[in-house]
């Protein structure tokens, strides 16, 4: 379903190949749009690319209309593609699915499934960045969101940013700042990150949040995931995370570069959706 974004940043519904001649009416966006943590919800792109043209459609569901223009991710949803693309061409065999920063696993793991899962789509990207060689490399689209350019600096040493369903830092000092990735606006959570100097987080999008604004980062993993980030976050256990603070990893900020990478997919999809 659509609802109000306030993060629309780049729209790009003009650009591509034979649009202009064959206008898209609207673009169907399939992710976890109805999850209740924050970063599943805002890893769809069309929200922030075709901000007048885009309908949100969970996983699970299917369109209640003929669809040409379909973009299946982004986030963790390798198992429920299938299902999700066979649902579009039940309804439009001619319909063209991009892939769009889905997450997979790890290289060398089920590769002879992910190749021929990715083989059904006409555009394949995947936030993996160890698939690179293989795949279009496109992060996560919520890296597109004007909000990571209203943040200040950083008022704390350290945040806490964890899952509300994994272990979190065991430890934790009295007066260490904590939020958990339920569903709240993105707003709070991308000042909140911004605040800590360093992020203790076992949320894959507090660390990929932190890693776009230059904070340092420790990872509590919980699963292999977190493999296959672009920069390996400095990886700690959730009863032992206090001795990494003084090796915490920071990265030089990658927001231009990742909004670089989701532009250049779109600029492809337009022109596999109006040839």
């Amino acid at each position: 379903m659509r609802r109000p974004v306030e993060t629309a940043l780049f729209t790009l519904v003009s650009i591509g190949g034979n649009c202009a001649a064959m206008p898209l009416d609207t673009i169907i966006n399939i992710f976890h749009s109805e999850a209740d943590n924050v970063g599943d919800q805002m890893c769809g792109p069309a929200q922030y690319l075709w901000p007048t043209k885009f309908q949100n459609i969970p996983l699970g569901s299917r369109p209640s209309h003929h669809v040409d223009a379909v973009v299946i991710g982004g986030g963790q949803i390798f198992s429920q593609m299938s299902e999700a693309l066979a649902s579009i061409y039940d309804q439009n065999p001619r319909a063209k699915a991009v892939a769009w920063g889905v997450g997979l696993p790890p290289l060398g793991r089920r590769n002879q499934l992910v190749t021929e899962l990715a083989e059904c789509f006409a555009a394949f990207g995947t936030r993996n960045y160890d698939r690179r060689e293989q795949f279009s490399f496109v992060p996560c689209a919520s890296c597109l969101s004007p909000l990571f350019d209203r943040v200040g600096p950083a008022t704390h040493d350290l945040v806490a940013y964890v899952h509300r369903k994994k272990r979190g830092p065991e430890e934790l000092p009295p007066d260490i700042p904590i939020m958990t990735n339920s569903m709240r606006p993105l707003r709070e959570v991308i000042e909140f990150i911004a605040s800590g100097d360093t992020v203790v987080t076992s949320s894959y999008h507090g660390v990929y949040w932190a890693q776009l604004l230059g904070r340092k980062v420790i990872c509590l993993p919980y699963n292999d995931k977190f493999e296959t980030f672009q920069h390996s976050p400095t990886m700690a256990e959730p009863g032992s995370w206090l001795r990494a603070m003084g090796s915490a990893l920071r990265t030089e900020p990658m927001l231009e570069e990742y909004r670089a990478l989701n532009q250049a997919f779109a600029v492809r999809a337009m022109d596999i959706w109006c040839d």
